[in-house]
């Protein structure tokens, strides 16, 4: 057996709350959960998306991240001998709408930036690939998960090029509800993804919120392995989308890496 690095469990870098519109909760309660659950650190990534055509908002306008960073700097504070809250975006890429994407990063001082990718267009509106939506989830199988891994991967290799990021967020959920089959041009592109993660020093994160669907987390022990292999670094997040998911399957994760 390899000696991976342990995973670091101590502190959960992706939660969401009612402000993205999909999540419940709010951030004193996330607080509190991590607390309770004796984490040291905790990060908020609220998404961050522009330029698309699709309903409902399921993101922070400029507006709303206004109010976001008041609660969380009072609650940094608040709770700064307890544990260490940071207050970051998880940014949606949208090859077509960049400048805003860089536009709203630089008017807020984030201190993690995740760098995800949920939607497809196709030529009329964004087809949201993580989502439960039965219409969604249709039209994708319809024009064939290929295509869509195609430029769902292509759009993560642009993407950590164009946007200062931290770390890739969940790599391989795309699709999550098509159960495709990543073939050898996938992995081809998988290839060039890690390396242009490992130029940019851009860690791979660990998103235990897999384990709801299948037995490991997002992305797959093969592909965290090989991330490894290459020097890639590994943060754990949640994915919490409600308060009790704080720090969900976090010592499961760490006991795969070893196995």
């Amino acid at each position: 057996m390899s000696d991976f690095p342990l995973l670091d469990i101590t502190g959960d870098h992706h939660v969401h709350t009612r402000f993205c519109n999909h999540a419940t909760g709010e951030m004193e309660e996330y607080v509190l959960a991590a607390i309770g659950k004796g984490l040291q650190s905790l990060t908020f990534l609220e998404h961050l998306e522009c330029g698309l055509c699709y309903t409902p908002h399921i993101w922070l306008t400029a507006e709303v991240f206004q109010e976001y960073f008041a609660q969380g700097e009072q609650l940094r504070e608040q709770y700064a001998d307890q544990i260490t809250v940071r207050l970051g975006a998880e940014v949606g890429y949208n090859p077509n709408a960049v400048d805003e994407l860089l536009g709203l990063l630089d008017a807020f001082p984030f201190a993690h930036r995740g760098l995800s990718c949920h939607f497809y267009f196709d030529g009329k509106q964004h087809l949201n690939m993580l989502s439960r939506r039965t219409d969604h989830i249709q039209q994708m199988d319809e024009l064939g998960t290929e295509l869509i891994l195609d430029a769902y991967f292509s759009n993560l290799i642009q993407g950590c090029q164009d946007i200062p990021c931290d770390k890739l967020c969940h790599l391989d959920t795309a699709l999550r509800h098509n159960a495709p089959v990543l073939t050898a041009h996938h992995h081809a592109l998988i290839d060039e993804l890690f390396a242009v993660m490992l130029a940019k020093d851009i860690a791979l994160e660990v998103n235990t919120s897999g384990y709801v669907l299948r037995p490991h987390p997002y992305p797959n022990f093969e592909l965290i392995h090989k991330a490894q292999q290459l020097g890639i670094p590994l943060i754990v997040g949640s994915d919490a989308h409600k308060p009790e998911q704080v720090g969900r399957f976090f010592a499961r994760a760490a006991e795969g890496l070893k196995s």
